[in-house]
């Protein structure tokens, strides 16, 4: 059997995406915790491509037994903590993570293929459509950021942020996992939609039937299960890892933005912004926290956001400030 082993150093996002993979398993991350790793993977592609690197060699570490370590053959997880017996267990663990990724340890043989992450982002009004090489395609929203990370047994993708429809090709052999905010869809061959904000993701099926699994559901497998979602369905999971109904959505809205409209209905306000602001040229911000639960429903157009603006200020309670500058104000109208 032959291996070819590639030997890199590294740092910087490298170092800081070990630190944030150990955080991410801690039970008592919180909110705040879990804001901040969202900015630090939108900060950079290379922030985003280090964490989901992290990710992958941990996850085919314990696989990886026929390694020359010094003096001992077994687990190199094992091997690397007994390296480092000064280190806590966490420092430990991200230690190893880290000499993982700093070695770029690939083995090609039979049963494993190299690790290769490629890295895909969209700028604000962009979209972007990616052919995949087993016959999948994935059409990425503005604004959004997707890692890619196909194997031999698996392939696995990231969105790290914003919102993209993903046409997979049929393969029961490799299963075709997402994985955004906290938790994961799981496909076979269908199409579907995922929306994700700071807060909740959305996964809408156009085509087919997908799995949905949150991390709370892998935590707790006899507290929550995980829906199957057929075509014309959608189910949410909330930043908490708690999952809504599975229940009957207008598909068509849900894939609007891929011809130039966003339709919402009955949505928060603050949620709509989040979006529109996907598009906007200029960032527009909710002055007032009265505001961000007005239930709006209605169409947008990508490109006629200022007309919607003064419509939205005649419909509701609103009060539009136009600086004329990179920013638009939104305050409720004093009555």
């Amino acid at each position: 059997m032959t291996h070819k082993y590639n030997t890199t150093t590294t740092d910087g996002p490298v170092k800081e995406a070990a630190e944030w993979f150990i955080r991410l398993h801690d039970e008592n991350l919180s909110e705040a915790d879990y804001m901040e790793w969202q900015e630090w993977l939108a900060a950079s592609a290379a922030n985003s491509k280090a964490f989901a690197k992290a990710e992958s060699c941990w996850n085919k570490m314990d696989d990886l037994t026929d390694i020359p370590w010094p003096r001992d053959k077994k687990s190199p997880v094992k091997t690397l903590l007994r390296l480092f017996p000064s280190l806590t267990i966490i420092s430990s663990l991200a230690a190893t993570i880290l000499i993982a990724l700093s070695l770029s340890i690939f083995i090609q043989d039979s049963s494993l293929s190299p690790l290769t992450v490629t890295t895909y982002q969209t700028s604000r009004a962009e979209h972007k459509h990616i052919s995949l090489k087993d016959g999948s395609s994935i059409t990425l929203g503005a604004r959004s950021i997707i890692n890619v990370n196909y194997n031999k047994t698996s392939r696995r993708i990231t969105l790290v942020r914003g919102e993209a429809v993903f046409n997979v090709a049929e393969n029961k052999d490799r299963p075709f996992i997402v994985n955004v905010g906290k938790g994961s869809v799981t496909a076979i061959g269908t199409k579907f939609n995922i929306h994700s904000n700071n807060k909740d993701v959305t996964v809408t099926v156009l085509e087919g039937i997908v799995q949905v699994n949150p991390y709370l559901a892998q935590e707790n497998p006899k507290k929550t299960s995980n829906p199957m979602v057929p075509a014309g369905k959608s189910v949410s999971y909330h930043d908490d890892g708690l999952i809504s109904k599975v229940i009957t959505t207008n598909v068509e809205a849900a894939v609007s933005w891929e011809k130039g409209l966003l339709v919402r209905i009955d949505t928060p306000l603050a949620n709509v912004i989040e979006d529109v602001n996907r598009y906007s040229t200029r960032e527009i911000i909710i002055g007032d926290p009265a505001l961000n639960q007005i239930s709006f429903t209605g169409t947008i157009l990508n490109e006629g956001i200022d007309n919607w603006l003064h419509g939205l200020s005649i419909a509701y309670p609103i009060k539009v400030l136009d600086s004329g500058h990179n920013a638009i104000l939104l305050l409720k109208k004093e009555e």
